[in-house]
Parts: structure tokens; C-alpha cells; sequence
């Protein structure tokens, strides 16, 4: 079995008094998901998951569209911000929000809407295992957040730490290979379905490759 970990496309800055936000993408991350969409569409997906954030739905619809297929949702493998009343992309949050890359920095999580570091990793590493014991299909897309890509890639490689990985580019794709029980990580971060295309149906050991 291999899984497609993706990231959601860019999605829009968001902020509420009241209630949880959940941003749905740019037009660029409309754009990013569409090119994914034309990409994994050639290499036989069997099923989709994502989480119950718009951003991750949104990335995933291209390519259900695409493939006739239903998304299922799972709850346990949306991102550490679930219940923040402001949303921004980590990337940005030091410069558009300091008050609370701030409570980040003092570990104040339930004041910002953030799950303890802690729950979060448990609860996304054990719906992957959830997942992974299921096994959907011969070639699954997870759709979902920067921060669940990191902490099942490096509960995979077996850190503890998912900060010694670097935060996935948007509508970014990871594959992990699972066999006989054993999962490794195949690649990280690929963003070549922006620049590229493809005709037909490929596998990524080259299957399909017509020999001259």
C-alpha cells in the first residue's frame, strides 16, 4: 500500500470573535489543488480521506471530481489549530499575528485554540494507525495540514520531534510505502505537478513506460 500525504493548497487569512474559523483556499490554492489533481489522477488512486477543514476538502476535490470517487473525512487528522478563532498560515503568523506566535512561544495553547503539542502528535499518529490497519486501497491521498504531514513522517523516521522536518509547501505531496507491516518514506515534498503533466497513467516505479 502506498499513501499520498498532501497539504492543503494557500489557503485565505482568516479571523472570528466568536467562533472557530475554517478558511477556504486562494484562488492560487485553487489553482495548486486543480494541478494536483491533474497529476494524481494518472497514477491509480484507490481512495481519498481528508480531514474536516474546507482548505484540506477544497485540495481534495479536484481530484475525487477527476476520479468518481468520495472523500471521506476523518476528524482526527485535522491540524493543531482546530478550535483558533484567527487563522494564517505558520509561515506567516510571526508577522501578521505576534500575539499569537507569542502564547506559541509561552505554550498557552488553550488560550489561541491549539491542541497541547502532545495530544495533537497522539491523536494524529493514532489515526494514522487507524488507517494504516484498514488499509482503503492500494494507493490512498490524505488530505490534510502542514502539521500532520510532520508528525507522521517523523513518528515514521522515528523522531520525536516533528520540527526537525521542514513545513510542507502547499498542495505538497509525500508518499509512504507500507509493506509487510513496514512503512518507509519514499519522498518529501513534492511540488512537480506545478511545472508539469502527464498523458496517461504512470506509477511512480515508472509503470506504464512504454520500452522503445
Amino acid at each position: 500500500m502506498e499513501i499520498l500525504l498532501v497539504r492543503h493548497g494557500e489557503p485565505v487569512i482568516a479571523k472570528s470573535d466568536h467562533a472557530p474559523v475554517d478558511p477556504e483556499l486562494t484562488s492560487r490554492g485553487q489553482w495548486q489543488a486543480e494541478c494536483l489533481g491533474d497529476w494524481l489522477a494518472c497514477e491509480g488512486i484507490d481512495h481519498i480521506v481528508a480531514s474536516t477543514r474546507r482548505r484540506a476538502q477544497e485540495t481534495a476535490a479536484p481530484l475525487a471530481r477527476r476520479l468518481g470517487l468520495e472523500v471521506e473525512v476523518l476528524d482526527d487528522i485535522d491540524e493543531i489549530d482546530r478550535l483558533a478563532r484567527v487563522y494564517a498560515p505558520i509561515e506567516i503568523l510571526k508577522l501578521r499575528h505576534p500575539e499569537i506566535w507569542d502564547a506559541v512561544q509561552r505554550g498557552d495553547w488553550q488560550s489561541i485554540g491549539w491542541d497541547d503539542p502532545a495530544y495533537f502528535r497522539e491523536r494524529v499518529v493514532a489515526a494514522w494507525e487507524r488507517l494504516l490497519e484498514r488499509a482503503p486501497g492500494q494507493r490512498v491521498v490524505m488530505a490534510c495540514h502542514g502539521g500532520v504531514i510532520r508528525a507522521i513522517a517523523s513518528h515514521v523516521l522515528g523522531h520525536d520531534d516533528p520540527f526537525v522536518l521542514a513545513n510542507p509547501p502547499f498542495a505538497s505531496c509525500s508518499r509512504l510505502r507500507v509493506r509487510e507491516g513496514s512503512v518507509r518514506l519514499v519522498s518529501l515534498n513534492e511540488v512537480g505537478h506545478f511545472d508539469a503533466t502527464r498523458q496517461r497513467v504512470v506509477g511512480p516505479d515508472g509503470e506504464g513506460f512504454d520500452a522503445p
